[in-house]
């Protein structure tokens, strides 16, 4: 192949992923919709979704910017896990959840070093995690501060292939989701 065609291709293929996901390039910004949780994530339901690895990661901003819309979605029939506040899991305040043959459990979390333990403070305002054809799907919304402050969001991803808390993660993910207001 030659050059020119090569250059080509590659501004094609750029300008499709730029109008695939239009959203993840502006930001989290504040939005008038309000997502359910309840372990599905319907089209346009978030205002921003990103791909990281082999994750989609959903975000919104209530129209205050006051709460924190989030949903994972990850190919495990394991657990899911959202880590707010750090790019690793040290000092992240951590959402795990795991869905047991139709039994969800959900759990707060406080990363320390390369362990986490149940957060005694609970800040979730709704949770819901579903799996599904092979995807389990976690969902919460929680107040925004002090997570989303300033110009970015910091989040850690992760999931594992079985239906606990303790089990190491068999993929992970940090991204920085920038905030505009």
């Amino acid at each position: 192949m030659n050059r020119r065609r090569i250059r080509n291709l590659a501004a094609f293929a750029a300008a499709v992923l730029a109008a695939a996901s239009p959203l993840a390039a502006q930001g989290l910004a504040p939005s008038p919709k309000t997502p359910a949780a309840d372990g599905t994530v319907s089209p346009g339901e978030y205002s921003y979704t990103s791909v990281q690895k082999d994750m989609t990661l959903h975000l919104s901003l209530s129209a205050d910017g006051g709460t924190l819309y989030a949903a994972l979605e990850a190919p495990t029939t394991g657990w899911a896990a959202v880590g707010l506040g750090s790019l690793r899991m040290d000092g992240a305040f951590m959402i795990l959840g795991y869905d047991a043959a139709g039994t969800a459990a959900v759990s707060e979390e406080t990363g320390s070093g390369r362990r986490h333990t149940p957060n005694p403070t609970r800040m979730l305002t709704a949770r819901a995690v579903r799996e599904i054809a092979g995807k389990t799907v976690l969902e919460f919304a929680l107040p925004a501060a002090p997570h989303a402050v300033g110009s970015s969001l910091k989040l850690i991803l992760a999931y594992g292939r079985r239906d606990d808390f303790s089990s190491l993660h068999a993929r992970y993910a940090a991204v920085e989701v920038p905030i505009s207001r």
